[in-house]
């Protein structure tokens, strides 16, 4: 993936996609699709049998902890279907890359 395809959002603009119903990604019609009907090129190649036999996993040096969140809004993300709790900690990640500036 090329650098300049990553988009980063500020609070302000996600709060604004929820209020105005999301992104423009019609994903009902995505779901729908065959693999025959995607587009290859340099961003996205053809994955094949050989990427998977190089492929590896990243080292996870994480700590599991019991975090209390409201349940309206856990109940919410697990009706998205979802990994919830990685969403959750990409977002906290995210939010401590913003502020780590003030070291």
């Amino acid at each position: 993936m090329k650098k300049e395809s990553i988009v980063r959002y500020s609070t302000e603009e996600l709060k604004n996609f929820e209020i105005n119903g999301g992104d423009k990604t019609d994903w009902q019609s995505l779901s729908l699709m065959k693999d025959e009907d995607i587009k290859y090129d340099e961003d996205s190649p053809k994955i094949t049998e050989e990427m998977f036999s190089k492929a590896t996993t990243p080292k996870q040096n994480q700590t599991e902890i019991t975090l209390s969140l409201d349940s309206d809004m856990v109940e919410w993300y697990t009706t998205q279907k979802i990994a919830y709790q990685s969403l959750i900690n990409t977002l906290l990640r995210s939010y401590m890359e913003v502020h780590s500036y003030n070291r």
